[in-house]
């Protein structure tokens, strides 16, 4: 059975502290705010991680806010389990 975890996210980079000592990917992260019924705003911030290195000087180059669209694969990480967009393609809007 072939499964597809194809996903396409925008919203504004929020750039993650610490994220200068990994070594194997670049972590970021895409904040999106939702309004909800009781007129609050939900804030989420959708983790996602750059294993190339094009991708990660693309982000790197990108200011905190910015808005984008990240193109990715969602996967589980394989120490923590914790989900993660791994994206494959990083587009400025």
């Amino acid at each position: 059975m072939q499964i597809d975890n194809i996903v396409s996210i925008s919203g504004l980079l929020h750039h993650v502290r610490g994220g200068e000592r990994q070594e194997k990917y670049f972590p970021f992260s895409v904040k999106q705010e939702t309004p909800q019924d009781d007129g609050a705003l939900r804030k989420d911030f959708l983790v996602s991680r750059a294993f190339a290195p094009d991708i990660i000087e693309q982000v790197k180059a990108l200011p905190d806010g910015a808005p984008l669209r990240v193109n990715g694969i969602l996967q589980s990480s394989l120490g923590s389990g914790e989900m993660y967009i791994n994206a494959r393609e990083v587009e400025p809007l």
